[in-house]
């Protein structure tokens, strides 16, 4: 019989798909036990996390993204197609910089809305899908520069976060088209704000060829349907 090792609290918290803070939060409720080794460190047991993550209908612990829930209708914006894409463009910068989260929110009607994240649980993405976006995403929306801020001031990107945050604002064809913040445990380093810096170009990038991409298919659709006729 084969025995998990059992997981740190980065471990635990990336597996599940959330913030070591909300990960924290589920223990202080008595949702989580974890073991604590000699020295009095919190060790998780993965068959403990995957009950855990059935009560809470997370599915199957793994590296878990959380994006806004599929919409139940067929949605023309292709929405759906580029919170996928950002998911998984996202996740790598979280693993590089250790972030506790990561996330995205993109320009639609003229309002920014939250698309999608890494390392943040399913209610924490519906509360940022319905609320308005904080003052950090829309200063660098707005002024088209970096905005570092104090997650625990602003209670973001959930009530008990902690450490450092930054937004950056991603341009396409010439004119903002949303804004990106990561949230981490400790200062971020000038090279890790390089590294932010470059990545928001990338993904500014891939949401664009995206957005053509879902219009391409639409475009396509609609010849294909006059086609048939």
């Amino acid at each position: 019989m084969t025995i998990e090792r059992r997981l740190t609290v980065s471990e635990a918290s990336r597996a599940l798909g959330m913030s070591r803070t909300t990960l924290l939060a589920a223990e202080d409720a008595g949702l989580l036990t974890p073991l604590r080794t000699p020295g009095g460190h919190r060790r998780y047991d993965p068959a403990e996390l995957r009950r855990y993550a059935d009560r809470a209908g997370a599915g199957q612990i793994g590296w878990v993204d959380a994006a806004v829930p599929e919409p139940r209708r067929p949605d023309e914006t292709g929405s759906a197609d580029i919170a996928a894409a950002v998911r998984a463009a996202v996740r790598p910068l979280v693993q590089v910089l250790d972030a506790d989260t990561a996330g995205l929110y993109l320009l639609h009607d003229g309002e920014l809305r939250f698309t999608a994240g890494f390392g943040v649980p399913r209610w924490l993405a519906e509360r940022l899908t319905s609320g308005p976006p904080p003052a950090p995403v829309v200063q660098a929306f707005r002024t088209r520069r970096p905005c570092l801020f104090d997650p625990a001031a602003i209670r973001f990107p959930e009530p008990r976060a902690v450490g450092q945050g930054i937004t950056v604002a991603l341009q396409g064809d010439g004119s903002a088209v949303g804004a990106l913040f990561v949230v981490t445990r400790h200062d971020l380093l000038p090279g890790e704000l390089r590294v932010v810096d470059a990545f928001r170009d990338v993904l500014a990038m891939l949401v664009e060829d995206q957005r053509r991409i879902v219009d391409l298919e639409h475009r396509l659709a609609r010849i294909a349907a006059i086609i048939e006729r």
